[in-house]
């Protein structure tokens, strides 16, 4: 049962990755997925992880540490990031707390996510005045801007932008030459 105390954890990882020719949360580096280093990122500063899935599901549960939710996004196809956080959401406790990431972008350092915490939500980790991932949502305010249609950038209008050690929390890696780059200027 969720607590209205907690934060959680949550990776959005139910796209197709088109750009990308081949999963996203998949891809490794030091011989360990995208996915998994995201989830235990966040495993570090949570009291639990939810995962949603979509395109190649049971690859990316295979991925997975055991104790993971995972919640299914069965229209990938059709919809996006807004529709996924919101299935990660339903249900959850009112006053919990969630860090929000998307699987294709650089798995934050655990200081980064203690500051983002600290901020209090909703925040954001940026660079140099720009915002980035992953964010700090309230659970039960983002779950209502969702369901009215709005998106996850409605919920953070008034976010606090917290700075991040360096610019990979503003990278999106949804091309090979994106994942190269990432891996060229930096020692994940």
């Amino acid at each position: 049962m969720d607590r209205p105390d907690q934060t959680l954890g949550v990776v959005l990882a139910a796209g197709g990755s088109t750009r990308m020719g081949e999963p996203k949360g998949l891809r490794e580096l030091g011989g360990r997925p995208l996915l998994a280093r995201q989830v235990e990122a966040l495993q570090a500063v949570s009291d639990g992880v939810i995962v949603v899935l979509g395109a190649r599901a049971r690859a990316h549960r295979a991925v997975l540490p055991a104790g993971i939710q995972v919640v299914e996004n069965p229209a990938w196809r059709e919809t996006g990031p807004a529709e996924s956080l919101l299935l990660a959401l339903e249900g959850r406790a009112g006053g919990a707390r969630a860090v929000v990431t998307p699987v294709d972008v650089p798995p934050a350092g655990r200081a980064e996510l203690q500051r983002l915490l600290a901020a209090g939500p909703p925040a954001v980790l940026g660079w140099q005045g720009r915002p980035g991932h992953p964010v700090l949502v309230q659970v039960e305010e983002t779950r209502e801007v969702l369901r009215r249609g709005g998106l996850l950038r409605d919920a953070l209008a008034l976010a606090r932008l917290v700075e991040a050690e360096g610019d990979a929390v503003l990278r999106n890696l949804n091309t090979p030459a994106d994942w190269a780059a990432w891996v060229a200027s930096s020692r994940p």
